[in-house]
């Protein structure tokens, strides 16, 4: 597996007389209730990626921990970007990869709150950048990686904190998951026309968590979401003519 934070400059010259394509996970320092850690959308992030890097041999780039999690400052540990920092950011890794020659770059995303700011900067960046292409995957929109949980775990109400990403977390960094902090509280993720902000976000999810108490994930349904999701990935990159 390439990791180009391992690479040299010279192993990166190499790499790019034969390929463009690299991989670059983003994710957040946010909360994910009391029983997931900070750095779990990270985390999951950079798990997909680096599965996916050593499933293809394409390079990894350095995850960019941090994202756009200002609804969620209103719990303690949060740490987030403003929405034209991120995207600022986001536009500044695109051009620099395209500078040196990558063409096709696989985003995954492990952050809700990252989308429209990782939409944003491709739509800027491909503008005067001839031949850029990227594709994005995050795991929870993915109606295929999506399936996989609500085969293993029942139908779902939500997706942050819940079910799904709790066995994630459970089956790739098992020690940061602490179920026995579980208020046994449903907090579903229900449509509405109001934006959840740092006014009602917590008044929303009083746990963090959106969706069904998670006291039931297993390691097992998210080894298999890991799985699919690096599955998936894989073929995006290798159908990636």
């Amino acid at each position: 597996m390439r990791l180009i934070s391992d690479m040299s400059w010279s192993e990166a010259q190499e790499y790019l007389k034969h390929d463009n394509r690299v991989i670059l996970p983003l994710g957040a320092v946010e909360e994910h209730g009391r029983h997931l850690g900070l750095g779990t959308d990270f985390i999951e992030a950079e798990a997909i990626a680096l599965g996916v890097g050593e499933a293809t041999g394409i390079p990894v780039a350095p995850t960019l921990s941090y994202g756009m999690s200002l609804s969620q400052m209103c719990f303690p540990g949060t740490i987030s970007l403003r929405p034209t920092t991120l995207i600022a950011v986001i536009e500044d890794l695109i051009k620099a990869l395209y500078y040196h020659g990558f063409r096709r770059i696989l985003i995954v995303n492990g952050h809700g709150g990252n989308g429209a700011s990782i939409s944003s900067a491709a739509q800027t960046v491909a503008f005067d950048s001839p031949g850029l292409r990227i594709k994005k995957f995050e795991w929870w929109t993915d109606e295929e990686a999506y399936r996989v949980v609500n085969e293993t775990m029942g139908e779902q109400a939500g997706s942050h904190a819940s079910l799904g990403e709790t066995a994630f977390m459970i089956a790739i960094r098992p020690e940061a998951v602490k179920l026995e902090r579980l208020t046994g509280l449903d907090s579903p993720d229900l449509q509405s026309r109001e934006l959840a902000t740092v006014q009602n976000f917590a008044l929303l999810y009083p746990d963090g968590i959106m969706g069904l108490d998670p006291k039931a994930a297993t390691a097992s349904a998210g080894a298999a979401l890991l799985k699919k999701s690096v599955e998936i990935c894989s073929r995006e990159i290798e159908d990636w003519h």
